[in-house]
């Protein structure tokens, strides 16, 4: 049964980038006026689509005792990182034709930015963590390293409701949604 749900969460989170992919092969006509932000964008979105299924995969875990589907968390955490490697590639390479100096430039400028950059930057500590000679070295620092994800959470929605620059829905959904998973959550652990 976990081969199954496993190999369904791969297959769904593989598929926005195949849809992509398939939509930029045909000529990304329905990308819109502006297809490098709507690419931007789509992935920013996946990104934090799938960060905040890492989160509710965790409150339905402890809800249904089912600590065996636990090891789904790296498997989401890990696509996760993926589209978000996309989602700043499509800024770097797309939006500022791989100039180093101006990402930097732009990054310290952008306040939404630099929180999109210190997400980005946790999440990216996260998986080099889980290498058996780093997590040995941390002993008991590497859980409290992994907490760091809920300010990698607060922060992606932040630089996402920055980021629309006016009143979204799906941003107001995201940033309630992570409200409350994070409550639930610290309401749990409270409770153990």
């Amino acid at each position: 049964m976990l081969f199954f749900v496993r190999s369904l969460i791969h297959l769904i989170c593989l598929s926005p980038a195949l849809w992509l992919s398939f939509v930029l092969y045909r000529g990304g006509e329905s990308l819109g006026a502006d297809p490098v932000k709507e690419i931007q964008h789509f992935l920013g979105f996946t990104a934090i689509s799938i960060l905040l299924s890492v989160f509710l995969l965790r409150i339905l875990i402890t809800l249904g005792k089912q600590s065996a589907l636990s090891v789904l968390h790296r498997s989401l955490g890990l696509w996760a990182i993926f589209y978000v490697l996309l989602h700043l590639l499509s800024y770097f390479l797309l939006e500022l034709d791989a100039d180093l100096s101006l990402f930097f430039h732009e990054i310290s400028r952008r306040t939404y930015l630099i929180l999109g950059f210190l997400s980005l930057l946790i999440l990216f500590i996260v998986p080099i963590s889980l290498i058996p000679f780093v997590r040995r070295h941390l002993g008991k620092n590497w859980l409290a390293l992994h907490k760091l994800v809920y300010f990698s959470l607060f922060f992606a929605v932040i630089h996402y409701l920055l980021a629309t620059k006016s009143i979204e829905f799906m941003a107001i959904v995201y940033s309630v949604l992570t409200v409350v998973f994070l409550i639930i959550i610290f309401y749990q652990k409270s409770q153990h």
